[in-house]
């Protein structure tokens, strides 16, 4: 089952995923404090309890897994395992983004700075301007596998 979660508390982390800049002479830090972040999620082993608890909701979307915490006392150990696995890689993909964004903050108002955050933009400029930047910018993108998102 896939949920969307906002992460407000992270509201940084969007310089890795869609959001609109206000205005393109922003520093990163400003262009990310107007913005949110979606994070999609896979939560495993529940479509047998979401066709008990909760039938006729759209499968893997967040109505059927706000019904399922309706069902919290309910559901099987194998759903709640997957409920506890999705929450964890939540938090460790947001902390991922947080460490690279404070990383790279710098090299991205110094190399990146016209460029709209969204859909990768920054960490696609910060990529192409690899040989400029600090290498604790380029160690924390590798690390959180962020990297992969600016090559492509």
């Amino acid at each position: 089952m896939k949920i969307i979660k906002t992460a407000s508390t992270l509201i940084l982390a969007t310089i890795f995923m869609s959001s609109i800049a206000i205005a393109a002479s922003e520093t990163l830090a400003e262009k990310l404090s107007k913005s949110v972040i979606m994070i999609e999620v896979e939560v495993n082993s529940c479509n047998a309890d979401a066709a008990i608890f909760c039938p006729g909701l759209p499968r893997n979307s967040q109505k059927s897994f706000m019904c399922l915490m309706a069902y919290e006392d309910n559901l099987s150990t194998a759903c709640k395992l997957g409920i506890a696995e999705a929450a964890m890689t939540l938090e460790m993909g947001m902390l991922a983004i947080d460490y690279s964004i404070k990383a790279c903050e710098a090299d991205a108002d110094k190399f990146c700075l016209d460029v709209e955050a969204g859909e990768g933009r920054i960490v696609s400029c910060l990529v192409k301007n690899e040989a400029k930047l600090g290498s604790q910018c380029v160690n924390a993108l590798k690390e959180t596998g962020l990297w992969e998102l600016g090559v492509r």
